[in-house]
């Protein structure tokens, strides 16, 4: 193309409209055409960055790892990339292995990885917890199922579990837990491992704070005060231990005591009145049917744990209110055909301001997820993949309640 001649004199340019015309300055043209320039290849250049898939990086056969920083708020983001293509084992652990247990994730990873026997590849900070220091502290807030053993009802926010045809499912889970007692026809809605209300009811089992191998120094117990509770063993030739979603079990009344906090026991359970809940009749010797209905079921699923909203569902995102709002550290779980994601995004630091709800479901969409939801957020947020990956913003990894964690499959 020739090159266009400068001059000071004004040259005419035809604009779309016959008989008009345009003074045009070719110096000042120049100047604009090469800004215009620029300025789209940044913009490309940005775009390419954000989106490029060679911007991942292998870890390990499947799994990638992608660490992205963004000017615009600033904002940092960690993603894990793991094929579905390969089998995974996917499992859910505790704090101490107690439902009441604090513990940081990478030693979560390692106490199930010992316990499952194989090394861990990647993990993540699990639901939300009562973090207000007291006796249940460390109590998640919704469902958990780890290794088959429901050891956790759901709360009020969404829930992911792995169906029994492998395949990720969230969504909301409706506890229908209770105990039909000795006349066959009075029943009382139960809650599992929880905090026992003055009017409610609650069944604990072992897992809410016997640690597994390591003998307490005392006795742990339901942590309960006042109301009736009843001692619950197996009787012969009935399935018992571990508690299973879906299941009904016979269990005998072994022992009635009439105040609070009875010691846990491996091979028993507890089911507690609070003072202000009716106690049916019932005696020791007495058979009471312990009913763990959930809808939709979760008969067969050995993992499950709870978060919080639902960002993506179906490929759309539902309300997640205005764009306006506060942003904090944030972690969540999403996939697609292809591929599954565990993603943090740190916050409440100058270098990494964190995100909304929107922003996260945007993100989400970003890499192609058509499910995907919130885990908790804040100081909890982490992510491992032989170590942790992120900057969590206490400054050090939290203690957690939970955790979801995969390995290689058989």
């Amino acid at each position: 193309m020739p090159a266009i001649a400068q001059s000071n004199q004004c040259r005419t340019r035809q604009t779309p409209f016959p008989g008009a015309r345009r003074c045009v300055a070719p110096n000042r043209v120049s100047r604009t055409h090469r800004r215009l320039v620029v300025f789209v290849a940044i913009v490309a250049l940005s775009v390419a960055a954000t989106r490029a898939d060679d911007a991942f990086k292998p870890l390990a056969p499947g799994v990638e790892y992608r660490h992205e920083v963004r000017s615009a708020g600033p904002q940092s983001i960690h993603v894990l990339r793991i094929g579905r293509q390969q089998k995974w084992d996917v499992q859910t652990g505790l704090g101490k292995g107690t439902v009441c247990g604090l513990e940081s994730l990478s030693g979560i990873v390692r106490r199930v990885g010992a316990t499952v026997k194989k090394p861990a590849v990647a993990a993540i900070n699990g639901d939300f917890y009562l973090i207000k220091r007291g006796p249940n502290q460390g109590d998640p807030s919704g469902l958990q199922i780890m290794q088959g053993e429901l050891v956790s009802g759901p709360g009020g926010g969404t829930s992911f579990w792995i169906a029994t045809n492998g395949e990720p499912r969230i969504g909301r889970v409706e506890a229908r837990f209770r105990v039909i007692w000795p006349d066959g026809k009075t029943q009382t809605s139960i809650g599992i491992n929880e905090t026992r209300r003055d009017d409610g009811a609650v069944l604990y089992t072992a897992a809410f704070g016997l640690q597994p191998d390591e003998p307490p120094k005392e006795a742990p117990t339901t942590r309960t005060r006042g109301g009736k509770e009843f001692v619950l063993g197996r009787m012969a030739g009935q399935p018992w231990s571990p508690i299973r979603p879906g299941k009904t079990y016979s269990l005998k009344i072994l022992e009635v005591r009439n105040e609070g906090g009875s010691a846990l026991q491996a091979d028993k359970a507890i089911l507690s009145l609070g003072p202000g809940a009716p106690a049916p009749a019932a005696k020791a010797g007495d058979v009471v049917q312990v009913v763990m209905e959930t809808n939709p079921s979760l008969d067969g699923v050995r993992t499950a744990i709870g978060g919080g909203r639902t960002l993506i569902t179906g490929g759309r995102s539902p309300d997640l209110g205005p764009a306006k709002q506060p942003r904090h550290p944030r972690s969540m779980v999403g996939w697609n055909d292809r591929h599954l994601f565990l993603m943090v995004v740190d916050g409440r630091r100058s270098s990494a301001i964190g995100m909304t709800y929107p922003e996260m479901a945007a993100l989400a969409k970003e890499h192609g997820c058509t499910e995907a939801f919130e885990l908790d957020g804040g100081g909890s947020s982490t992510l491992w993949a032989g170590k942790v990956l992120n900057s969590p913003s206490d400054g050090r990894p939290r203690a957690l309640a939970n955790a979801l964690i995969l390995f290689r499959g058989r």
